[in-house]
């Protein structure tokens, strides 16, 4: 008995150490309780190295990761005008953005966390289709 009670831990502990955080790369997030209750996205492609999304408007960009270190390259952005609240929100989230410096998840959710420790959470909406 206490041979295969010795042989659950150790196969437990396996498992647990081998649980790997998802990537970022090929997935898309849905920024959680958006200023103005914006529906903000960001994507970020499959070969790593670019992001984008939309709220008002369709947002791109370049990311570099190191380790849970994040820094998005500056934005570009279509220049849609929407309602007045919508683009209160976008435009300060693209001024956030270039602020965050690392990274973590919860769950499959993102937290990104800039450098005043202000943290970003979206929810995963699933993989980006090719």
């Amino acid at each position: 008995m206490k041979k295969l009670l010795g042989i659950a831990a150790v196969l437990l502990m396996i498992v647990s150490c081998s649980k790997k955080e998802p990537e970022l790369n090929g997935r898309e997030y849905q920024l959680i309780n958006a200023m103005n209750n914006a529906e903000i996205t960001l994507s970020f492609d499959q070969d790593g190295n670019r992001y984008f999304g939309s709220a008002v408007n369709r947002y791109f960009g370049t990311y570099k990761l190191d380790g849970n270190k994040i820094s998005f390259g500056p934005a570009g952005a279509t220049m849609m005008m929407g309602p007045e609240p919508l683009m209160e929100a976008e435009t300060n989230y693209l001024q956030i953005l270039p602020k965050v410096q690392s990274y973590h998840f919860d769950g499959d959710n993102l937290i990104l966390v800039t450098d005043n420790n202000q943290e970003l959470a979206f929810k995963y909406l699933g993989n980006i289709q090719k």
